[in-house]
């Protein structure tokens, strides 16, 4: 019963947070104004390596979450991390302007890392 709960707070906070950033994506999401990117600063190569690690420290977080403290089977913790990630980086994408090609292969680029990681070291 608990997992559900989490699931659906967490869902709930997702949702509530992208509508949020997309009141207002301008303000929230630019390649010069925003204090969310603040990476753009030094380079778009930079943006991609915050972008992948920032996915891959949220699919950790959500692992550890369901199977440390919800004790959820390894496969359940596994799959929520990887739709997690795909969450993250999907509703991202969706708030830019243009989707890039260069945006769309660091986020899944991130993703099977992030699976990987997991997959092999928890």
């Amino acid at each position: 019963m608990s997992i559900w709960m989490v699931t659906i707070i967490l869902l709930a906070a997702a949702l509530s947070g992208w509508l949020l950033l997309k009141r207002n994506p301008d303000r929230y999401i630019h390649e010069k104004t925003s204090p969310m990117n603040i990476f753009f600063k030094w380079g778009h190569a930079w943006h991609h390596i915050f972008k992948v690690a920032i996915i891959i420290l949220v699919m950790i977080v959500v692992f550890s979450l369901y199977k440390y403290l919800l004790a959820a089977s390894r496969v359940f913790a596994l799959t929520v991390a990887v739709l997690a990630g795909v969450i993250l980086s999907g509703g991202k994408e969706l708030l830019d302007k243009y989707i890039t090609l260069d945006d769309v292969i660091s986020s899944a680029l991130a993703i099977i890392a992030g699976f990987l990681l997991l997959f092999f070291l928890f």
